[in-house]
């Protein structure tokens, strides 16, 4: 393994693009620690309070959580992980301009040098196919898209999400459009954006995102 360094990784795509495939790949690779916002938010489902049961309806329903509500959480998460020395890989997240400009002040000066948004690039169609056959292991939220009833990682059970069908797919996809890209485009007039095709294998697209965080975080 690539000797850890520190820096922010922010992974964005709209949803079935590999997201949280690159960023385990990232976490593995350079020893980043990822926060996992999708998983932050339904593990809320466990939790018996208004605001889980809020946060679970619209989740379910493919919309986006509140972004205050987000945003307090990733960056009280990302404090700790960098307050340690660590990267911090971010999956799933921020999602809208005002999560990102949260983040970007929360962050600091001190920090902006070392910050890289992997924008992966999919279209709706390829995007649309993934999503309907994938399963997700109830124990470890590793995805899988093969047709076994175990986990290739853990052995936990491969469950489909809720929100993983076509009708709430498209509401995804148009969330994605009208809140998140614009994100991509603040963050790209800002310099910290490498376009991704996202369309092609895991293993392609890793080889990709590598060179990306060498050059961008690391100086390579």
């Amino acid at each position: 393994m690539t000797q850890q360094k520190s820096g922010v990784i922010m992974f964005m795509g709209p949803p079935g693009s590999g997201k949280g495939t690159q960023a385990r790949f990232v976490q593995e690779r350079f020893g980043f620690e990822r926060i996992e916002t999708g998983a932050l938010l339904r593990a809320m489902r466990k939790e018996d309070t208004p605001i889980a049961k809020m946060i679970t309806e619209m989740i379910d329903a493919g919309n986006l959580a509140p972004p205050a509500f987000v945003a307090q959480m990733v960056i009280n998460r990302a404090k700790e992980i960098l307050a340690r020395g660590n990267g911090v890989v971010f999956d799933g997240s921020p999602r809208t301009l005002f999560e990102v400009e949260e983040l970007l002040k929360a962050l600091g000066e001190d920090n902006k040098g070392k910050i890289l948004t992997i924008a992966l690039r999919v279209p709706i169609d390829n995007a649309r196919e993934r999503l309907l056959i994938r399963l997700v292991c109830k124990q470890c939220n590793i995805p899988s898209t093969n047709s076994r009833a175990k986990c290739e990682h853990c052995g936990g059970e491969l469950v489909k999400r809720a929100d993983d069908n076509s009708v709430v797919m498209e509401n995804r996809w148009d969330e994605y459009n009208f809140r998140t890209l614009p994100v991509i485009n603040y963050l790209d007039s800002l310099g910290l954006v490498e376009q991704i095709n996202g369309a092609r294998s895991v293993e392609e697209v890793a080889v990709d995102v590598e060179k990306a965080i060498k050059k961008r975080i690391f100086n390579e």
